[in-house]
């Protein structure tokens, strides 16, 4: 028997690939409309790569009988065949669905209606898992959007280490790095050596060394020790091993991720990410930030999560400092879906505050 789905398109493409991954038809039917043939583009693209034939159809988004004519000329085309047919109706307009729901009744035809993790089928008005996930490439592909550059996490010892001693260091003496800190801001460069005052920063082969008063007070020998210390790197390689602890081993976790711009979707200059983790048919960015920051940075992660990620992802701040989270600053991220995440000393309550994250999924 021949199955047949027949899919509503909106600008969410994620919820009709659900369907086509976990089910598996032979040929799939996409009803948009003029607005989303860039999406039916995309998800005809990526179920060709699984195997799967899908055919775009136009309709009237402000229709039911338009939309009951195109479901309906789906059936006409596979009269000779025996046709099992399911309609997915999570996309597209309220019209497009009450539409299509008809033409499923007429044709006694099942229909299903899906969230990020699992889906209600009409036969059985049940609600069952969805089993198959989507990788973290598939789920970028159905934006019609490209990796450019990535690091697959991995935990590292040595680097761990690094971020820890930067970390203690900031803590112990933060004047002293308040000041490497302003003036790299202000040069994006340190002489070497670099001396103000009692403060002497300096390279002595491989090691990276801070002084102050003749006391050493900062020494690595990391391969990448100036990055953990003056441009944040510490922090981000903090997080990511509490993100990735959290993922689990069976969820891919990327680093320093880049994205190919794309002129025709591209909202804004950032296509980058420090950490990006695969959820579950849906992606977590997340966003470091061992100073201040401001709303644009709160902006700019809300459109690349939702131009490289769509709707159904999230995107968080784990922020080094609860004081520069200020009132503006959470009523900013709450327009734009972001969270605004400041884990304690031993980050040991991050684990819980991404679970608050993850579980405001809705459909």
């Amino acid at each position: 028997m021949k199955k047949i789905q027949i899919a509503l398109v909106s600008k969410e493409t994620l919820p009709v690939f659900y369907m086509i991954n976990e089910l598996r038809p032979d040929e799939v039917y996409l009803v948009g409309t003029k607005e989303t043939q860039n999406e039916m583009h995309y998800i005809k693209a990526v179920a060709k790569s699984i195997g799967v034939v899908c055919h775009e159809l136009t309709t009237q988004p402000d229709s039911m009988q338009d939309c009951m004519r195109v479901c309906d000329s789906v059936h006409a085309r596979n009269v000779e065949g025996d046709c099992e047919y399911c309609y997915n109706l999570t996309c597209g307009t309220k019209l497009m669905a009450f539409g299509a729901l008809i033409c499923a009744q007429s044709h006694k035809a099942n229909a299903v209606y899906t969230d990020v993790s699992s889906y209600t089928d009409f036969s059985d008005f049940e609600r069952h898992d969805i089993t198959k996930l989507l990788s973290t490439d598939t789920m970028i592909a159905l934006q019609g959007q490209k990796v450019k550059a990535k690091e697959i996490y991995h935990y590292d010892a040595e680097r761990t280490e690094c971020a820890n001693e930067v970390r203690n260091f900031i803590e112990n003496h933060p004047k002293e790095y308040k000041v490497l800190m302003t003036n790299y801001i202000d040069y994006k460069y340190l002489p070497n050596p670099f001396r103000v005052g009692k403060l002497l920063y300096y390279r002595d082969g491989g090691r990276l060394v801070v002084e102050y008063d003749d006391v050493e007070v900062f020494s690595s020998d990391y391969k990448d020790a100036f990055k953990m210390l003056l441009e944040g790197r510490w922090w981000e390689t903090l997080v990511a091993n509490v993100v990735a602890k959290w993922a689990g081993e069976d969820r891919e976790v990327w680093t320093n991720v880049r994205f190919e711009p794309n002129a025709k979707t591209q909202r804004n200059d950032k296509n980058e990410i420090d950490v990006l983790v695969n959820i579950g048919n849906a992606l977590l960015f997340v966003e470091c930030k061992s100073g201040s920051f401001t709303q644009d940075n709160i902006y700019k992660l809300s459109s690349v999560f939702k131009t490289y990620g769509s709707y159904k992802s999230r995107g968080v701040i784990v922020s080094y400092r609860s004081n520069v989270i200020k009132p503006d600053l959470e009523e900013k991220a709450k327009e734009e879906r972001v969270s605004l995440l400041v884990p304690n000393r031993s980050m040991a309550d991050l684990f819980v505050k991404l679970d608050k994250v993850v579980n405001t999924l809705k459909s």
